[in-house]
């Protein structure tokens, strides 16, 4: 992949529904070569779904999210076994058997059920624990969070979802015809849900599919440190090999960023820019295998 491609991803993770034209003017291509780059990404096996969920910040789901040392070395088995959990969302395999594992949960009263299950399952001893609180992205458009929360969703907007729940760029005239409504009420409705934040559109990304780099990068900070300006700083600074910083709201001197890079001695570079920032210790992860699960939250898609 190169730069090009790299920037179609991002823009697809924000809102798997841009056009090729939008994703074309956005990035000062023609959409011709945009065309041709999706249809690259899909055939390698890079991007394999679009999908479009309920955005779990509009009902006050909590994103958790698991890191640490797993004693489990089959990656087969963990998948299958995690996955069946319904808080489940996302895997990523990674060097040195570290395993980063993506969950929703309904209240912070099932931290304890699950936390368990994560332990038992992979063999994690002791995983770290954070709660998902700020995405820094190096995508062209904002990721949008609701104004209010908790929000309702009506039967027509519920089967809108599902409808393109695993084809987030289905027309909106089959959209229509399955939900039996019709194109503009379907085009208003799907516009609103996106910018009051109610809908998730994005892809499911398969880096292993690809010969370039993904790593992740955990980051201890200096406390004096404002974790959100630095992030823009090192957003900007190392675009577009960083394209998420996340940031945890119970882990104040943590950053999380996730990195491509086009090989080995390129992200050796990158990490030792960034330990001359102001940050106390980076510790480096190459991803060599994703896995995507449908949770209780697209359940309610079906109920």
């Amino acid at each position: 992949m190169d730069k090009e491609d790299l920037k179609i991803i991002l823009l697809l993770m924000i809102n798997s529904r841009l056009t090729y034209r939008e994703i074309a003017d956005y990035l000062g291509l023609s959409v011709n070569a945009v065309y041709r780059r999706m249809n690259t990404l899909d055939n390698l096996g890079i991007i394999q779904q679009f999908t479009a969920r309920i955005k779990p910040s509009a009902i006050n789901a909590i994103y958790a999210y698991f890191f640490g040392e797993c004693e489990v070395e089959d990656s087969d088995f963990i998948s299958e076994e995690l996955g069946k959990h319904p808080n489940t969302a996302l895997l990523m395999f990674s060097s040195r058997n570290y395993l980063y594992i993506g969950s929703f949960l309904k209240n912070i009263k099932d931290l304890d059920e699950y936390s368990s299950f994560v332990s038992q399952k992979a063999e994690m001893k002791s995983p770290q624990i954070g709660f998902l609180s700020g995405v820094h992205s190096a995508s062209q458009i904002p990721y949008i969070t609701p104004k209010t929360t908790p929000l309702n969703y009506g039967d027509l907007d519920k089967a809108i979802i599902r409808s393109i729940h695993r084809d987030s760029r289905k027309p909106i005239s089959e959209i229509a015809e399955e939900v039996r409504s019709t194109a503009n009420t379907i085009s208003r409705r799907l516009d609103k849900m996106y910018e009051e934040g109610l809908l998730e559109l994005s892809i499911n990304f398969y880096p292993e599919a690809s010969n370039d780099v993904f790593s992740v990068l955990r980051i201890e900070l200096d406390p004096s440190v404002n974790r959100d300006e630095l992030a823009k700083e090192l957003m900007e600074r190392f675009s577009p090999h960083i394209f998420f910083i996340w940031t945890f709201s119970n882990m104040p001197n943590f950053m999380q960023c996730w990195v491509w890079c086009n090989n080995m001695k390129q992200l050796n570079e990158i990490i030792k820019n960034f330990r001359k920032e102001r940050v106390e210790s980076v510790q480096s992860d190459i991803i060599h295998k994703a896995a995507f699960f449908d949770t209780w939250k697209e359940d309610l898609l079906y109920e």
